[in-house]
């Protein structure tokens, strides 16, 4: 199978498996279901989320992933190259969170994540890698996010018309999206299962 079928099957099986939990019922009490963020309780999520360590770790899987894919290769390799792909990495994400939140607060939601008010590794899991594709209603019930087909759009079309070196055709745009996706799902599976003092 080539990386753009591969990469379309990601994306896609990504938000199936979100749309699964989206499915169910509002969860019990705990975590999840806390009504949506205050305004001020949004933006220092939204602000640790973006400068804060899941951001700097987001940046630094996507970076990795994309050194290892030579993508873009006018950024060329060795220390020079991961630096430049780390700086756009974290900038794409700045504006994708961006985007998210502000779209998120149009609908009264709450796209921040929440670890599972759940047990065991399947469930904690599951959640975890649905978690870039909800957010919580004001009734905190969790549902399918819009704002984040607001973000991936945004997170490639802005750096695409901005700082990347060249135009690489809609495959590597939707190469260059499941990367970041799957490194958003990446950080919050750590999120789950490891202590950042901020989770939320």
């Amino acid at each position: 199978m080539s990386k753009f079928p591969l990469t379309i099957t990601i994306i896609l099986g990504a938000f199936v498996g979100a749309g699964t939990c989206a499915a169910q019922s509002a969860p019990a009490a705990g975590t999840d279901s806390g009504p949506v963020a205050t305004k001020h309780e949004l933006l220092r999520k939204y602000v640790w989320s973006t400068l804060g360590a899941p951001g700097a770790l987001h940046a630094t899987l996507a970076a990795s992933f994309e050194q290892w894919r030579g993508s873009p290769p006018e950024w060329g390799s060795g220390t020079s190259g991961y630096e430049k792909r780390w700086a756009s990495e974290f900038a794409e994400s700045a504006v994708a969170d961006t985007t998210k939140y502000a779209v998120a607060r149009l609908f009264h939601h709450d796209p921040s994540f929440t670890r599972c008010d759940c047990s065991g590794f399947g469930p904690r899991l599951g959640h975890a890698l649905s978690s870039p594709f909800m957010a919580r209603t004001r009734h905190g019930r969790r549902v399918l996010s819009p704002a984040t087909a607001a973000a991936l759009v945004a997170g490639h079309v802005v750096p695409a018309i901005t700082w990347y070196p060249a135009v690489h055709g809609t495959r590597d745009g939707f190469e260059h999206a499941a990367t970041g996706l799957g490194a958003k799902m990446a950080v919050d599976v750590v999120r789950e299962f490891v202590s950042f003092h901020r989770n939320r």
